[in-house]
């Protein structure tokens, strides 16, 4: 079959534009797999980051719910030897005042007598 010159520049010229969009096509396919993996590997990274600092968050919780329920049974502790401590100073001063006779009924009496003594010192109000 006979094809004139004309015909066939524009063939050439058609089979031309057709291998340049075939080749921009390609070029553009490789861009996009190399921001497919350069994205990937992003994702991958940043995965694995949040998992780390995931993991670590977690552990963190562990330790400090560790820590809090030592603190709570040092506290729990603490407050036990602190009220027997108090019961212990109390039996003291009991002991004493009932030693040196500061719980006599007596001393109650003359309580209220004290408050209203007359040779009582009065201290001098500024006016």
């Amino acid at each position: 079959m006979f094809v004139s010159r004309r015909k066939y520049r524009e063939l050439a010229a058609d089979y031309e534009r057709v291998r340049e969009q075939r080749d921009d096509a390609r070029r553009s396919e490789r861009a996009a797999l190399t921001a497919l993996r350069t994205a990937a590997g992003e994702f991958t990274t940043t995965d694995d980051t949040l998992n780390r600092i995931r993991l670590a968050r977690l552990a963190d919780a562990i330790r400090f719910t560790t820590r809090i329920h030592r603190l709570v049974r040092v506290v729990a502790r603490l407050r036990t030897d602190v009220a027997a401590a108090e019961r212990q100073t109390a039996r003291a001063l009991a002991a004493y005042d009932n030693a040196v006779g500061l719980d006599a009924p007596a001393l109650d009496h003359g309580a209220a007598w004290q408050s209203r003594r007359e040779d009582k010192p009065r201290k001098a109000v500024a006016s």
